[in-house]
């Protein structure tokens, strides 16, 4: 018990900040949707539909570079230090190519969202807004290497500090450009995502300054900088390229809900963007706790601790269901209170309030899910997670919201549907996976042992 309690403190004490920084993440998307939301209804339509080319492939990209937060944990927990600093600079091209190739993508926003479906008029302005959108991938994708670098080692204060920061500028900001103060027009939703580019603009150079000039760079391995190799990132491509595949199909099937929500009416696609960033917003703490457990099982799966292996994943799953299962609850209580905060429009919080209520019991199975197949590549198994997300997403939560807004009648309550059905099953069979690999290698020890 003594040991258990001992292990507890150290999680927390490493998962507070990652947990914080999460939280700020979405609080700057949190801000962006009030802000949007109380200027005009159909602007925040706007923002959620043109924000959607983006969000699919912001979480490809961060899948992409997963790999650095898992060979840096690996090769900390190995005693390799000089190792990481290797990792992060053979990283940082990488990621920058994956960050310009999204903005690409989000250029071409409209003719996407008029694929979809979306009416042309939402579809003209939100395209605007994906095109802005596109922008901050480059600087997104070089902040968030560095912060799987730092995380990696085991310093996630600096991220923290940049983040809360961040959130500072991201309301001065949103405030001006929005609302059109000091002499500059009212832009709405186009000026939420002005607001964001110059966010990430300043966490880039935030991040960057403080491992150049504060950090021990020699100790590292940062300098010299290693020639660059395309070999010698072998590894970390290919433990991006399934992260990628899997939280790219995890990413599409949520944001098909927007496109699914723009197909019923604007009153739905905002009620729907109100009820997801609240969801959102309690999910990113259970992230904060998945990170910090993948760190640790990373560490020790590179320090040759199977037991840490193991240890680490299940005191993070049962760490983070209970703080999930008092946030779902909350939710429940003071869903028409959050609604109400992202809205005036009655109808709105009316529907956003039926559609949080219903979301809230996901949320100790989103998290979970992450939790774990996070884990599972700290330890190796790169692959199992994305094929369980490709069923899970692509195979049974997209096709079972269409079926249960458009067949069943469900109609905005069937967005609903999709997010618990979606969730359940990964969480289920990464359960599963898990408990058979540590049998696996409780099989190996005792045949080591004989």
């Amino acid at each position: 018990m003594a040991q258990l309690f001992k292990d507890f403190l150290t999680l927390a004490n490493f998962a507070w900040p990652v947990v914080i920084s999460r939280i700020g993440i979405m609080t700057l998307t949190v801000v962006d949707t009030v802000m949007v939301g109380r200027y005009a209804s159909e602007h925040l339509a706007y923002l959620g539909v043109g924000l959607v080319p983006h969000n699919i492939f912001i979480l490809i990209m961060l899948g992409l570079i997963m790999g650095t937060s898992v060979l840096v944990s690996n090769r900390f927990g190995a005693g390799e230090l000089q190792k990481t600093g290797e990792i992060w600079w053979i990283a940082l091209p990488w990621a920058l190519a994956i960050g310009l190739i999204g903005f690409v993508v989000c250029a071409f926003g409209e003719i996407l969202l008029l694929l979809w479906g979306i009416e042309p008029e939402i579809a003209e302005k939100a395209g605007y807004i994906s095109f802005i959108a596109g922008m901050t991938l480059p600087l997104a994708s070089l902040h968030m290497v560095s912060g799987m670098f730092l995380e990696g080692v085991r310093n996630p204060r600096p991220g923290m500090v940049i983040m809360l920061i961040a959130n500072i500028v991201n309301v001065g900001a949103n405030y001006v450009l929005v609302y059109g103060l000091y002499g500059l027009p009212e832009l709405g939703a186009e000026g939420s995502i002005w607001a964001t580019l110059i966010v990430r603009f300043f966490q880039m150079i935030g991040i960057f300054a403080y491992i150049w000039f504060v950090l021990d760079r020699q100790k590292f391995g940062v300098t010299p900088r290693p020639k660059f190799s395309w070999r010698a990132g072998a590894r970390l491509r290919q433990i991006g390229y399934a992260t990628g595949v899997s939280m790219g199909i995890e990413n599409t099937a949520f944001n098909a809900l927007v496109v699914f929500a723009g197909w019923l009416s604007m009153t739905v696609v905002a009620a729907h963007v109100i009820s997801i960033t609240a969801f959102a917003l309690f999910f990113m703490m259970g992230l904060g706790f998945g990170v910090a457990t993948s760190v640790s099982v990373g560490n020790a799966y590179g320090a040759g601790d199977f037991r840490g292996v193991k240890r680490w994943a299940w005191l993070g799953l049962g760490v983070q269901s209970l703080l999930m299962i008092i946030c779902g609850l909350f939710l429940v209580v003071y869903a028409e209170g959050f609604a109400g905060f992202f809205s005036q429009d009655p109808a709105v919080i009316a529907l956003a309030t039926q559609l949080l209520i219903f979301m809230s019991m996901a949320l100790i199975f989103d998290t979970g899910q992450s939790l774990l197949a996070m884990s599972l590549r700290a330890r190796g198994d790169t692959w199992w997670p994305t094929t369980i997300h490709i069923i899970a997403y692509a195979v049974l939560m997209m096709p079972l919201t269409y079926v249960s807004i458009f067949i069943f009648n469900r109609g905005a309550m069937g967005l609903a549907d999709g997010v618990v059905f979606g969730t359940l099953f990964p969480f289920v069979m990464l359960v599963g996976r898990y408990l058979y690999l540590d049998r696996q290698q409780l099989r190996l020890n005792l045949n080591v042992g004989e």
